[in-house]
């Protein structure tokens, strides 16, 4: 048997040997998680024993993120915008990129009490029409996706949240059966090459879905086809936020001025940068 902190320890450094960086933080929430405990348990108990019961469990979730499995999955949830979303093989792993994006979106709202229509396109997780739901009490929410089992995580995260009255979920494709009506948009949809593929880590490549990472062969087709479709619409959103790859704002502003989904009076849009300070999200206003 060893001690808690011993584990802790050994668990971190195996995982640094195969090049993981969150290598101790990793350790300490697989712990965590298998024992039950917190973050204060983790202090106070540091000498504990672990007994031979708590070191299979813990060797099982090991083997798991040896295998480059993502921690998310493995915890079955990731925090975003200091809220707890379930995740699964279903849905991308929330990032802390995509904040940008909700961020963006509500320094951009004057009246966060207005009754707002807010349309997510490619949801997943719902992470970001749920987290502008949280901050926006009168507002209502539809999210789409192309995958069920998806939107199943979705309407969960909207339950766990307390969101469920006021959002709803449906299958579709890039918002092609939307019609207007909606006062923001807000989509991140895949903006991957197939040529990319190869160059994502294995947290990635192996255990996210392909079909919300892959656009296509040059990574733009979903920005195509949701601002086509959005130029059909009798009415288009007052604002509109879509997140992108850090090396595609040229690429997306370019399409955005091609299908005239920025080309009309009272327009103006902005790429704005994420933490890291590359660009991510191409934000749309209008002021007419």
């Amino acid at each position: 048997m060893t001690r808690l902190d011993q584990t802790i320890a050994q668990m971190g450094a195996r995982l640094s040997e195969i090049g993981i960086d969150t290598a101790r933080l990793d350790a300490r929430l697989l712990v965590q998680h298998a024992l039950c405990l917190t973050d204060t348990d983790i202090i106070v108990q540091f000498d504990r024993t672990v007994s031979d019961e708590e070191q299979c469990a813990l060797l099982a979730l090991m083997e798991r993120r040896l295998k480059r499995e993502p921690m998310a999955h493995i915890l079955g949830e990731r925090e975003f915008w200091g809220l707890p979303f379930r995740v699964t093989a279903d849905t991308l792993v929330p990032r802390p990129d995509s904040e940008t994006l909700v961020k963006a979106v509500l320094d951009s709202i004057e009246d966060w009490t207005a009754a707002l229509t807010i349309v997510d396109i490619g949801t997943g997780s719902g992470c970001l029409l749920l987290s502008l739901l949280s901050e926006l009490p009168n507002a209502f929410g539809l999210g789409t996706d192309i995958n069920e089992a998806t939107l199943a995580v979705a309407r969960q995260n909207a339950s766990d949240l307390g969101l469920s009255q006021r959002c709803a979920f449906m299958c579709g494709n890039y918002g092609e059966a939307l019609g207007g009506g909606i006062d923001i948009l807000i989509s991140n949809p895949p903006y991957l090459a197939a040529s990319e593929m190869a160059d994502l880590q294995d947290d990635v490549a192996l255990y996210d879905p392909h079909r919300a990472l892959v656009s296509g062969d040059t990574g733009l087709e979903a920005y195509e086809t949701i601002f086509k479709s959005i130029c059909n619409w009798p009415d288009r959103p007052k604002l509109m936020a879509f997140e992108f790859g850090y090396k595609q704002a040229n690429d997306i502003e370019a399409l955005a001025e091609k299908t005239e989904l920025t080309a009309f009076e009272g327009c103006q849009s902005l790429i704005l940068k994420d933490l890291g300070d590359r660009d991510r999200v191409l934000l749309v206003v209008s002021s007419g």
